[in-house]
């Protein structure tokens, strides 16, 4: 519903931009660098930099032109104002009686750019200038020059409704954005005029209700209000569309020798959709903590997904917006994935009609930290030294304890890849193995095992001979029984760690 507030308010975003426009401008000319055309003349204002030159000669005040020149903006001071004091110091610092041509010639040429830009961004005068551009701007979903950056192919808006299961369209998008595209970069301005928004309503939805109330807010001439509608209407109301030589046209054949003339267009909206989710991943805490378990082979209860083998394609160099505004809003990026054939996912092994852990299956799991371990242990065979030292016991004990951590993570993957709760009761494992998996079950069997905990220390024991084996494995390292005591001992501690965990979530 389009009310007088909205129209009010609406008039007000249009003035507050053409003002921003004109601050921004005249920030631009102050700030700039120097610039020279061939004539060795300065086009592009520069005003303060080249003051600084001017001050500096006929000023005393070296300390007072450095404080000046090495200034910084607060976060709360506006940039225009920045720059505008900036000149005014500069100006403060010459004395009245003081006369010199290139000074005055800097102030005259500021004071007839401030007259002269605020003129333009006047907001009557401003529309009656850029509404007649709206005929070089058009929304659409897929958008010509994304196929090529040098095309004068028109853009399309889908408004299709008809959905096909096996297809993704832009229809499909639950928040559908559409694209400004333009075939003059310099006439993008009125299209974000079009694009403003206020609850909901745009300019560009006043304009197709055929509501202008909006504009009757600037000027009082229905006749200039009027001009402005019929031009901003070329932006969504023409027919017209053409193909362009360098678009990518295909010539499919159709019965009679006939055919189909079909002209690819990227959809920015599809691709701009697919840029959003994918910035949401990366952006998003959850993700990143499970990204972070994942590449330390831990265990986290979020999902991941990844994107294999995806590439860009980058459009228009390095003005992106030159080819549509949510192409620059995306740094001219457009995200392509490979289009490969489904991959076989490897099923979890399943531990119900096993007859232990200690398997196969698990030495390929914990490969990486076993192999950690044993070449650890050879470096300091190798080396005639004692693993009782302090430091070197605290690195072993830090290498074991990764080995037990990857384990209990596999143990947690095999659990919740198993429907029911209570898997393990009928299951082949020794009892011992069993409550390695499931620590709260409750069953009398558990409960009498669990009485004494002599559980824990006898598959401790299994453990210990276990890595023993896989440790010597290479010939080159002969752990004895004195190692896999130890390596039992260590997972006895980690592993009443994770029994009790598990029994307080209970």
């Amino acid at each position: 519903m389009i009310n007088e507030e909205i129209s009010l308010a609406l008039a007000d975003e249009i003035i507050a931009y053409v003002k921003t426009r004109r601050d921004n401008k005249e920030e631009e000319f102050l700030k700039a660098k120097s610039k020279k055309n061939k004539q060795g003349v300065v086009t592009n204002g520069a005003i303060i930099e080249r003051m600084l030159v001017v001050i500096k000669k006929i000023s005393q005040e070296k300390d007072a032109i450095k404080d000046i020149e090495k200034s910084k903006k607060s976060k709360e001071q506006p940039s225009l104002e920045f720059q505008q004091n900036k000149y005014k110091s500069l100006i403060a610092l010459v004395d009245d009686d003081v006369v010199d041509q290139q000074l005055l010639d800097l102030k005259k040429e500021y004071q007839e750019f401030v007259i002269t830009n605020s003129n333009e961004h006047e907001a009557v005068a401003w529309l009656n200038r850029w509404t007649s551009k709206a005929s070089d701007i058009s929304f659409a979903t897929h958008v010509g020059k994304l196929t090529h950056s040098s095309s004068k192919s028109s853009s399309i808006l889908d408004t299709s409704t008809e959905q096909d299961d096996r297809y993704l369209t832009t229809n499909r998008l639950a928040n559908l954005e559409v694209d400004t595209a333009s075939s003059n970069a310099a006439s993008l301005p009125i299209a974000d005029i079009l694009k403003l928004t206020v609850n909901g309503v745009s300019v560009l939805d006043c304009l197709k209700m055929g509501h202008h109330s909006l504009f009757k807010k600037i000027t009082d001439d229905a006749a200039v209000v009027d001009e402005w509608c019929n031009r901003l209407k070329q932006s969504y109301d023409s027919t017209q569309k053409q193909s362009y030589f360098l678009s990518k046209q295909t010539y499919f054949p159709t019965h009679d020798r006939r055919y189909h003339l079909l002209m690819p267009l990227t959809s920015s909206s599809l691709v701009h959709a697919l840029h959003l989710e994918h910035k949401k991943y990366w952006d998003d805490e959850e993700q990143k903590m499970a990204r972070s378990q994942r590449s330390n082979k831990k265990y986290s209860a979020t999902v991941t997904w990844t994107y294999p083998n995806k590439s860009y394609l980058h459009v228009t160099g390095s003005n992106h917006s030159n080819a549509s505004s949510l192409n620059g809003k995306r740094g001219g990026r457009i995200p392509l994935l490979p289009a490969m054939p489904p991959q076989w996912k490897s099923r979890i092994s399943s531990y119900a009609n096993k007859t232990s852990i200690f398997d196969k299956t698990l030495a390929f799991e914990l490969k990486e930290e076993i192999n950690d371990l044993r070449n650890y242990l050879l470096l300091i065979k190798n080396k005639s030294l004692s693993i009782s030292e302090p430091k070197r016991n605290a690195t072993v004990m830090n290498k074991l304890q990764a080995i037990s951590s990857q384990l209990f993570n596999y143990v947690e993957t095999i659990n919740a890849n198993e429907s029911d709760a209570g898997w393990t009761i009928n299951s082949k494992l020794p009892q011992e193995q069993q409550l390695v998996f499931e620590p709260r079950r409750d069953d009398e069997a558990a409960k009498t095992l669990k009485t004494n905990k002599s559980w824990q220390t006898t598959l401790s024991k299994s453990y210990g001979r276990w890595l023993n084996q896989q440790l010597s494995q290479k010939a080159k390292l002969k752990p004895t029984a004195i190692h896999a005591a130890l390596w039992a001992d260590c997972f006895l501690l980690e592993l009443r760690e994770m029994v009790a965990t598990q029994e307080v979530k209970l």
